[in-house]
Protein backbone atom coordinates (compact mmCIF):
# COMPACT_ATOMS: atom_id res chain seq x y z
CA UNK A 1 0.00 0.00 0.00
CA UNK A 2 3.31 2.28 0.12
CA UNK A 3 4.52 4.40 2.77
CA UNK A 4 2.93 7.09 4.79
CA UNK A 5 5.83 9.12 2.50
CA UNK A 6 4.08 8.35 -0.95
CA UNK A 7 1.44 10.97 -1.97
CA UNK A 8 -2.39 10.06 -0.34
CA UNK A 9 -3.48 9.05 -3.98
CA UNK A 10 -1.03 6.64 -4.92
CA UNK A 11 -1.75 4.59 -2.01
CA UNK A 12 -5.35 4.54 -3.51
CA UNK A 13 -3.75 4.22 -7.15
CA UNK A 14 -1.41 1.42 -5.89
CA UNK A 15 -4.28 -0.90 -4.69
CA UNK A 16 -6.81 -0.46 -7.27
CA UNK A 17 -4.15 -1.30 -10.06
CA UNK A 18 -3.68 -4.36 -7.92
CA UNK A 19 -6.67 -5.53 -7.58
CA UNK A 20 -7.85 -4.99 -11.48
CA UNK A 21 -4.17 -6.73 -12.40
CA UNK A 22 -4.80 -9.76 -10.05
CA UNK A 23 -8.42 -9.90 -10.99
CA UNK A 24 -10.08 -9.28 -7.82
CA UNK A 25 -12.09 -6.44 -9.72
CA UNK A 26 -12.79 -8.27 -13.41
CA UNK A 27 -13.22 -6.52 -16.77
CA UNK A 28 -16.76 -5.11 -16.61
CA UNK A 29 -16.78 -4.79 -12.60
CA UNK A 30 -17.76 -1.27 -11.61
CA UNK A 31 -15.07 0.23 -9.78
CA UNK A 32 -15.51 1.69 -6.27
CA UNK A 33 -17.01 5.30 -6.59
CA UNK A 34 -15.13 8.28 -5.49
CA UNK A 35 -17.35 8.58 -2.13
CA UNK A 36 -16.76 4.47 -1.81
CA UNK A 37 -12.96 5.19 -1.56
CA UNK A 38 -13.22 8.52 0.11
CA UNK A 39 -14.61 6.43 3.05
CA UNK A 40 -12.58 2.69 2.22
CA UNK A 41 -9.20 4.98 2.18
CA UNK A 42 -9.69 7.40 4.33
CA UNK A 43 -8.38 10.19 1.77
CA UNK A 44 -10.13 13.39 0.48
CA UNK A 45 -12.24 13.92 -2.73
CA UNK A 46 -9.03 15.24 -4.44
CA UNK A 47 -7.26 12.21 -3.89
CA UNK A 48 -10.20 10.06 -4.80
CA UNK A 49 -10.11 11.47 -8.18
CA UNK A 50 -7.24 11.71 -8.75
CA UNK A 51 -6.92 7.96 -8.32
CA UNK A 52 -9.75 7.30 -11.00
CA UNK A 53 -7.95 10.28 -13.46
CA UNK A 54 -5.01 7.94 -13.82
CA UNK A 55 -6.50 4.41 -14.13
CA UNK A 56 -8.65 6.00 -16.71
CA UNK A 57 -5.32 7.98 -18.41
CA UNK A 58 -3.68 4.05 -17.87
CA UNK A 59 -6.48 2.57 -20.17
CA UNK A 60 -7.20 0.56 -16.98
CA UNK A 61 -10.91 1.56 -16.10
CA UNK A 62 -13.40 3.71 -18.58
CA UNK A 63 -16.05 6.20 -17.21
CA UNK A 64 -19.95 5.47 -18.10
CA UNK A 65 -22.02 8.99 -17.55
CA UNK A 66 -24.36 8.78 -14.63
CA UNK A 67 -23.07 5.08 -14.19
CA UNK A 68 -19.73 5.05 -13.00
CA UNK A 69 -16.41 3.80 -13.53
CA UNK A 70 -15.73 0.33 -14.75
CA UNK A 71 -12.78 -1.75 -15.02
CA UNK A 72 -12.36 -1.88 -19.50
CA UNK A 73 -12.02 -4.62 -21.53
CA UNK A 74 -8.51 -4.95 -22.69
CA UNK A 75 -8.61 -4.64 -26.56
CA UNK A 76 -7.23 -7.85 -28.78
CA UNK A 77 -3.60 -7.39 -29.20
CA UNK A 78 -2.00 -7.90 -32.43
CA UNK A 79 1.45 -7.98 -33.64
CA UNK A 80 2.37 -4.99 -36.37
CA UNK A 81 4.79 -7.29 -38.41
CA UNK A 82 8.40 -5.43 -39.33
CA UNK A 83 10.05 -5.98 -42.38
CA UNK A 84 7.53 -3.91 -45.50
CA UNK A 85 10.30 -1.53 -46.01
CA UNK A 86 8.98 -1.78 -50.24
CA UNK A 87 5.90 -0.31 -48.80
CA UNK A 88 5.81 3.05 -47.57
CA UNK A 89 1.49 2.97 -46.76
CA UNK A 90 2.01 -0.22 -45.04
CA UNK A 91 5.28 -0.34 -43.47
CA UNK A 92 4.21 -3.31 -40.66
CA UNK A 93 1.84 -5.80 -42.06
CA UNK A 94 -0.98 -6.68 -39.42
CA UNK A 95 -0.04 -10.41 -37.86
CA UNK A 96 -3.22 -12.02 -35.99
CA UNK A 97 -3.69 -11.57 -32.31
CA UNK A 98 -1.31 -12.23 -29.52
CA UNK A 99 -2.74 -15.36 -27.18
CA UNK A 100 -1.87 -15.54 -23.55
CA UNK A 101 2.26 -15.31 -23.34
CA UNK A 102 3.79 -14.84 -26.63
CA UNK A 103 2.36 -15.03 -29.98
CA UNK A 104 3.22 -17.79 -32.21
CA UNK A 105 7.06 -17.54 -33.73
CA UNK A 106 5.75 -18.10 -37.68
CA UNK A 107 3.03 -15.69 -37.25
CA UNK A 108 2.52 -14.21 -40.90
CA UNK A 109 1.88 -10.55 -41.71
CA UNK A 110 -1.04 -10.00 -42.73
CA UNK A 111 -1.61 -8.01 -46.74
CA UNK A 112 1.21 -9.66 -48.47
CA UNK A 113 0.37 -7.56 -52.07
CA UNK A 114 2.46 -5.04 -53.02
CA UNK A 115 -0.21 -2.58 -52.42
CA UNK A 116 -0.33 -3.50 -48.34
CA UNK A 117 -3.82 -5.22 -49.51
CA UNK A 118 -5.29 -8.47 -49.38
CA UNK A 119 -6.48 -10.98 -46.82
CA UNK A 120 -4.44 -12.01 -43.94
CA UNK A 121 -1.33 -14.05 -44.68
CA UNK A 122 -3.19 -17.28 -43.16
CA UNK A 123 -6.77 -16.75 -44.33
CA UNK A 124 -7.98 -15.73 -41.02
CA UNK A 125 -7.13 -11.80 -40.57
CA UNK A 126 -9.09 -9.02 -41.38
CA UNK A 127 -8.80 -7.49 -44.79
CA UNK A 128 -6.25 -5.00 -45.02
CA UNK A 129 -7.00 -1.97 -47.36
CA UNK A 130 -5.24 1.36 -47.81
CA UNK A 131 -6.52 5.12 -48.27
CA UNK A 132 -3.97 7.50 -49.88
CA UNK A 133 -3.63 10.92 -51.41
CA UNK A 134 -0.47 13.15 -52.00
CA UNK A 135 -0.12 17.30 -52.28
CA UNK A 136 3.32 19.50 -53.22
CA UNK A 137 4.01 21.17 -49.65
CA UNK A 138 6.90 23.17 -47.75
CA UNK A 139 7.88 20.62 -45.12
CA UNK A 140 7.19 21.02 -40.99
CA UNK A 141 10.54 22.37 -39.60
CA UNK A 142 11.46 18.98 -37.96
CA UNK A 143 11.44 17.06 -41.41
CA UNK A 144 13.17 19.62 -43.20
CA UNK A 145 15.80 18.96 -40.55
CA UNK A 146 15.25 15.13 -41.25
CA UNK A 147 15.78 15.69 -44.88
CA UNK A 148 18.77 18.19 -44.88
CA UNK A 149 16.10 21.07 -46.86
CA UNK A 150 16.80 24.79 -46.80
CA UNK A 151 13.93 26.86 -46.13
CA UNK A 152 11.63 27.38 -49.17
CA UNK A 153 11.91 23.69 -50.54
CA UNK A 154 8.78 21.96 -51.29
CA UNK A 155 8.26 18.19 -50.58
CA UNK A 156 6.10 15.21 -52.30
CA UNK A 157 3.94 14.87 -49.25
CA UNK A 158 1.76 11.03 -49.02
CA UNK A 159 -0.70 10.32 -46.44
CA UNK A 160 -1.59 7.02 -45.74
CA UNK A 161 -4.22 5.10 -43.44
CA UNK A 162 -4.03 1.23 -43.44
CA UNK A 163 -7.36 -0.30 -42.51
CA UNK A 164 -8.39 -3.83 -40.79
CA UNK A 165 -11.68 -4.52 -41.41
CA UNK A 166 -12.61 -1.25 -42.16
CA UNK A 167 -11.28 0.07 -38.80
CA UNK A 168 -8.41 2.58 -39.33
CA UNK A 169 -5.06 1.18 -37.76
CA UNK A 170 -2.02 2.95 -38.87
CA UNK A 171 -1.93 6.23 -39.93
CA UNK A 172 1.66 7.14 -42.06
CA UNK A 173 2.84 10.40 -43.64
CA UNK A 174 5.51 9.98 -46.10
CA UNK A 175 8.07 13.13 -47.27
CA UNK A 176 10.18 13.04 -50.54
CA UNK A 177 12.24 16.32 -51.55
CA UNK A 178 10.50 17.07 -55.12
CA UNK A 179 14.26 18.37 -55.75
CA UNK A 180 15.15 14.68 -56.62
CA UNK A 181 12.11 13.25 -57.94
CA UNK A 182 10.36 16.04 -59.96
CA UNK A 183 10.39 15.29 -63.78
CA UNK A 184 10.99 12.10 -63.31
CA UNK A 185 8.13 9.09 -63.09
CA UNK A 186 8.43 8.40 -60.23
CA UNK A 187 7.41 11.66 -58.73
CA UNK A 188 4.24 10.49 -57.08
CA UNK A 189 4.45 7.72 -54.85
CA UNK A 190 1.54 6.16 -56.12
CA UNK A 191 1.54 7.09 -59.76
CA UNK A 192 3.28 6.37 -62.60
CA UNK A 193 4.88 2.88 -63.55
CA UNK A 194 6.25 1.93 -60.19
CA UNK A 195 3.28 2.86 -58.33
CA UNK A 196 3.21 1.70 -54.58
CA UNK A 197 6.17 0.06 -55.08
CA UNK A 198 7.98 1.81 -52.12
CA UNK A 199 10.50 4.30 -51.67
CA UNK A 200 13.23 1.56 -51.98
CA UNK A 201 12.41 0.44 -55.55
CA UNK A 202 11.40 3.80 -56.86
CA UNK A 203 14.27 5.52 -55.98
CA UNK A 204 16.73 2.64 -58.05
CA UNK A 205 14.51 3.83 -60.88
CA UNK A 206 15.89 7.07 -61.36
CA UNK A 207 19.48 6.52 -60.11
CA UNK A 208 19.16 6.92 -56.36
CA UNK A 209 20.64 3.75 -54.00
CA UNK A 210 19.01 3.41 -50.97
CA UNK A 211 21.77 1.76 -48.65
CA UNK A 212 20.12 2.74 -45.07
CA UNK A 213 17.33 2.88 -43.13
CA UNK A 214 16.78 3.92 -39.72
CA UNK A 215 13.39 4.29 -37.22
CA UNK A 216 13.29 5.77 -34.15
CA UNK A 217 10.19 4.65 -31.80
CA UNK A 218 8.86 7.10 -29.27
CA UNK A 219 5.63 7.11 -27.39
CA UNK A 220 2.90 10.47 -27.49
CA UNK A 221 -0.40 11.39 -27.17
CA UNK A 222 -2.33 10.98 -30.35
CA UNK A 223 -3.08 14.38 -31.82
CA UNK A 224 -6.33 15.28 -32.31
CA UNK A 225 -6.60 14.77 -35.76
CA UNK A 226 -5.08 11.33 -34.88
CA UNK A 227 -7.36 10.18 -32.78
CA UNK A 228 -10.61 10.67 -34.73
CA UNK A 229 -8.83 9.21 -37.51
CA UNK A 230 -7.58 5.72 -34.76
CA UNK A 231 -10.91 5.85 -33.57
CA UNK A 232 -8.90 6.97 -29.93
CA UNK A 233 -9.31 9.16 -26.96
CA UNK A 234 -8.16 12.22 -27.73
CA UNK A 235 -4.41 12.09 -25.93
CA UNK A 236 -4.72 8.11 -26.20
CA UNK A 237 -0.68 6.84 -26.22
CA UNK A 238 -0.01 5.93 -29.69
CA UNK A 239 3.79 4.45 -31.10
CA UNK A 240 5.64 6.53 -33.28
CA UNK A 241 8.00 5.47 -36.02
CA UNK A 242 10.19 8.41 -37.49
CA UNK A 243 11.51 6.22 -40.49
CA UNK A 244 14.13 7.14 -43.01
CA UNK A 245 15.54 6.31 -45.95
CA UNK A 246 19.36 7.15 -47.18
CA UNK A 247 21.23 7.17 -50.13
CA UNK A 248 25.22 7.67 -49.32
CA UNK A 249 24.51 9.48 -45.75
CA UNK A 250 21.25 11.60 -47.73
CA UNK A 251 17.91 10.94 -46.51
CA UNK A 252 15.89 10.97 -49.61
CA UNK A 253 12.59 10.17 -47.68
CA UNK A 254 10.92 10.69 -44.43
CA UNK A 255 7.87 9.38 -42.73
CA UNK A 256 6.13 9.48 -39.65
CA UNK A 257 3.95 6.23 -38.49
CA UNK A 258 1.17 6.13 -35.97
CA UNK A 259 -0.76 3.29 -34.33
CA UNK A 260 -1.94 2.89 -31.47
CA UNK A 261 -0.28 1.67 -28.72
CA UNK A 262 -2.97 0.10 -27.20
CA UNK A 263 -3.40 -2.94 -28.48
CA UNK A 264 -0.51 -3.02 -30.53
CA UNK A 265 3.05 -4.64 -30.61
CA UNK A 266 5.81 -3.95 -33.05
CA UNK A 267 7.95 -6.97 -34.32
CA UNK A 268 11.31 -7.09 -35.66
CA UNK A 269 13.10 -10.21 -37.37
CA UNK A 270 16.37 -9.63 -37.34
CA UNK A 271 18.73 -12.18 -39.65
CA UNK A 272 21.53 -13.13 -37.63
Amino acid sequence: MGTSTDPVYLRVLEDLRHRISSGLLEPGARVPSRNAIIARYGVGETAAKHALAVLAAEGLIEARPGSGSYVRHAPVTRYLEHGRLGHPGSPFGLAGPVPAGTAPAGAAPAGTGPAGTGPAGDGAGPRLTREHEADRVPPPPAVARRLGLRPGSLTMRTRYVLCAGGAAVQLALSWEPVSLTAGTPVAVPEEGPLAGRGVIERMKAIGIIVDQVTEDISVRPALRAEAAVLGLAPGAPVLLVERSHLAGGRAVETADIVVAADGHRLRYRIPV
